[in-house]
């Protein structure tokens, strides 16, 4: 299935603070909304780097020009999507269209997003003949497979981001053992490889023993890669992840 798009590209200048990219397009130096607050594979210099960007509505009450949708680390010849807020209406069309059966089979389905479980938001439910899959959705931008590069550059995160992937897993493992099927899908926005975690380390180590526990009560791991062009997206690959035996080996 194909996702129309109507991107405009451009070319950044700076990035002067989390929010907010400095761009160039159709001549005139523009500022655009960074949807990501944190590193973006750890690229410190955006200074020439081209980018895909969707203008600003016509008379939207905003304070830049545009989202930068994308960015590009080999001249255009490939995309990386990096507007994680959009994952989850992408991933629900997917569904919606029977795109994904190998995930979720979807015909007559009802997909319900936002759902409250415990003390989680989860982004998807889907409810299809009598049963309900919770679906969480994650987008890393922090890790990203940089091209050029022959493995995950892994970038420091934030206790809150490990905070909220502990709830996420406990509510999901908790549902898993209850019967529920549960699934958290890795998006990446541009052709990456098979997901490998980090390194163990003081900071991750509670957060893999709760995937290793979410992992043996029945949560599933899978990822799904998505191609981005200033005129569609597209899904490009499928597979489910085994990150128990990642954490083992």
């Amino acid at each position: 299935m194909i996702i129309p798009l109507h991107l405009s590209r451009g070319t950044l200048l700076n990035r002067p603070n989390r929010f907010v990219f400095i761009g160039k397009w159709r001549g005139k130096e523009r500022r655009w909304h960074c949807p990501v607050t944190g590193s973006i594979g750890g690229v410190k210099d955006f200074s020439g780097v081209p980018c895909l960007v969707t203008p600003r509505t016509p008379g939207a009450d905003r304070t830049t020009e545009g989202t930068v949708e994308a960015i590009s680390l080999d001249d255009g010849r490939s995309w990386i999507g990096i507007n994680q807020n959009r994952i989850n209406g992408w991933v629900e069309q997917l569904l919606l269209a029977n795109a994904l059966p190998d995930l979720i089979p979807c015909s007559g389905a009802a997909v319900h997003h936002e759902v409250r479980v415990g003390n989680s938001r989860l982004d998807l439910a889907v409810e299809r003949e009598g049963r309900t899959t919770y679906l969480e959705i994650k987008t890393p931008m922090h890790d990203l497979f940089l091209p050029g590069t022959d493995a995950y550059r892994h970038q420091p995160t934030y206790p809150q981001f490990f905070e909220r992937l502990i709830r996420h897993y406990t509510t999901l493992g908790e549902l898993a053992a209850a019967g529920h099927r549960t699934v958290v899908l890795l998006c990446f926005l541009y052709d990456a490889p098979p997901f490998v975690p980090p390194e163990r380390n003081r900071w991750n180590g509670p957060t893999m023993d709760k995937i290793a526990v979410a992992g043996t009560a029945g949560v599933e791991n899978w990822q799904l890669n998505l191609a981005i062009s200033p005129r569609r997206l597209r899904s490009t690959q499928l597979h489910r992840l085994n990150l128990l035996a990642s954490q083992n080996s």
